[in-house]
């Protein structure tokens, strides 16, 4: 067996078959030749020589999720498609899977992997192209993840104007790019791609009020300064936080809030939590208690406010 250490993943080895290697699929026993290039096997168990059909193919399956934008990555895919093609049915169970949870980090990376798979074998299919920039998008506004924002969003902008490209009347896409544009601050593009939204519509309320948001950007009624740099700013606290910088993370979230212009624009209880625990690690009880209720009247729902709120208001046993 030829094998070559990953640098990134020294679990697996590189194979690559001799000239007259196959793979055997199906009921009919169908021999597929096997690429002369290195393939990732799993060296977790003993490699044989010659690594079997099922090894060579449960190894490419768990690399190419791992690293999607590996080297020979659309080889790679397409021998998934050609040898292995029940992988693939299992690629979109997972998507659809996933689309059915709720938006979290870990679930959006798995669901971005996938995709990012696909697209290999159908780089011209604007809907998978669309699906993984909103991915991209929902990644970026993850509060978690806000400190990458920047890294998200160029992301999202690449994989959905190249669905712009293959399909430019599609409203969805050019309503997310209008609110990526929107939040980077790009107010020209954000009038331009809402339009062409606008235009394809029938009336109706949401017609309506998409038209006054444009009418009101074109008069520059718009935040002062790019969104971005403010949900930018609640991922540098939330650093400050997790090393228990509570001072540091609470000074960011207090002027955020006395600015007024993120909570006005983009109304979320995750905002007034994250300010509640940095003034409560502060010792700021009271200006926490103000902040959890706020996160209340904003989501009567969003139990991890509630739960803070119980916190901070129960008197201890005497």
């Amino acid at each position: 067996m030829n094998a070559e250490k990953e640098p990134l993943a020294p679990e697996y080895q590189f194979y690559t078959p001799p000239a007259d290697r196959k793979v055997t699929i199906g009921a009919d026993e169908q021999q597929i030749p096997l690429p002369q290039i290195p393939l990732p096997v799993e060296v977790a168990a003993a490699v044989p020589e010659e690594p079997s059909d099922k090894l060579i193919g449960t190894s490419l399956y768990n690399y190419l999720r791992r690293f999607p934008d590996c080297p020979r990555a659309e080889d790679y895919a397409q021998l998934l498609q050609q040898a292995f093609p029940y992988y693939l049915a299992d690629i979109g169970a997972q998507i659809i899977m996933l689309e059915a949870k709720e938006v979290d980090a870990p679930y959006l990376r798995r669901k971005i992997s996938y995709l990012k798979i696909l697209v290999l074998l159908e780089p011209q299919n604007p809907q998978l192209l669309q699906k993984l920039g909103v991915a991209f998008f929902e990644l970026g506004m993850v509060y978690v993840e806000l400190i990458n924002i920047r890294r998200e969003f160029s992301h999202a902008l690449i994989f959905l104007q190249r669905s712009l490209v293959i399909d430019p009347q599609n409203t969805t896409t050019l309503n997310v790019m209008g609110q990526v544009s929107y939040l980077m601050g790009d107010y020209p593009a954000v009038l331009r791609y809402w339009q062409g939204v606008i235009d394809q519509i029938p009336a109706c309320e949401a017609r309506n009020l998409l038209r006054q948001r444009v009418e009101w950007i074109a008069a520059g009624q718009h935040p002062p300064q790019p969104l971005i740099d403010d949900l930018e700013a609640i991922g540098i606290a939330t650093e400050h936080f997790s090393i228990n910088e509570f001072n540091a993370a609470a000074e960011i979230m207090n002027r955020l809030e006395e600015q007024a212009i993120l909570p006005q624009e983009l109304p979320s209880p995750e905002f007034f939590y994250l300010l509640g625990l940095c003034r409560e690690k502060s010792g700021e009880t009271a200006a926490a208690f103000e902040a959890y209720s706020k996160a209340l009247e904003t989501d009567p729902e969003h139990q991890p406010s509630a739960e803070a709120l119980a916190r901070i208001t129960t008197v201890p046993d005497a």
